[in-house]
């Protein structure tokens, strides 16, 4: 009996060492002064603060994958229907800019000066979950910039990206919760149609957004640009407390 429950301790031990706890993440910077072609040519604007791991298992590797990904995209100004192929922040910063060079080459009375400003951060960690918050607004011309945000909500033990569907055990259930706190927050009486305020939702049925994410102590809804409402209006954020929603999760 004494061995096998020495036995049990040492593989626990093991197993415990094979999955460390996830460290804290170190706060990072990028912007268009760490380009040396920038020191002797007019460049964009570019002010990117994220967050980085440590690599110690895959699970960093994943996150700082996500980190990259959302970065490299965020920079990228070329076909919408081609995934960018930079794999630094650096890349993706020199290839934003080479599109600002590009555009005002070809259209000299251009006056738009392109510029991005890009943060990601932990908004939420508990033994199970991890969320980032990626923000990003950015300008290439035209009346005005184009403002997103978006949570990404991760299996803080694996760093699996966990969809919604996997997230959260009762998913109809969550979304008729919120849709009664969205009528709350916004004056909409059972009775009246979702849209009366002004809103967008299709076929007049509330649905989910696609920013669902957490912080310290909310679920947070977060509806972007022209996704429910008309641009001055937007964005549309409701925050529901855990405590509301913890049935819900797996």
């Amino acid at each position: 009996m004494e061995i096998r429950s020495w036995c049990l301790f040492f593989l626990a031990l093991i197993l415990s060492s094979c999955n460390p706890e996830l460290s804290k993440p170190q706060p990072q910077s990028f912007s268009q002064e760490d380009l040396p072609s920038c020191a002797s040519r007019d460049c964009p604007k570019i002010a990117i603060d994220y967050v980085s791991y440590t690599p110690h298992t895959i699970r960093e590797t994943r996150l700082n994958t996500a980190v990259n990904s959302f970065i490299a995209t965020s920079l990228y100004l070329e076909d919408p229907s081609k995934t960018p192929l930079a794999l630094t922040i650096e890349e993706a910063a020199k290839g934003f800019v080479a599109s600002y060079w590009r555009d005002h080459a070809e259209f000299p009375d251009l006056d738009a000066e392109y510029f991005i400003e890009s943060s990601i951060e932990e908004t939420h960690r508990d033994t199970r979950l991890l969320t980032l918050e990626f923000k990003q607004y950015k300008y290439t011309g035209g009346a005005h910039g184009h403002q997103d945000v978006s949570y990404i909500n991760f299996n803080i033990k694996t760093g699996e990206r966990l969809t919604s569907q996997v997230l959260f055990k009762e998913y109809n259930a969550l979304r008729n919760h919120a849709e009664i706190a969205f009528r709350k927050k916004f004056n909409i009486s059972p009775q009246s149609s979702i849209n009366e305020n002004y809103f967008w939702f299709n076929d007049n049925t509330f649905t989910m957004p696609n920013s669902i994410g957490f912080t310290r102590d909310s679920l947070v809804l977060h509806y972007n640009q022209h996704e429910i409402a008309s641009y001055i209006d937007t964005p549309i954020v409701l925050k529901i407390s855990i405590s509301e929603v913890e049935e819900f999760l797996k």
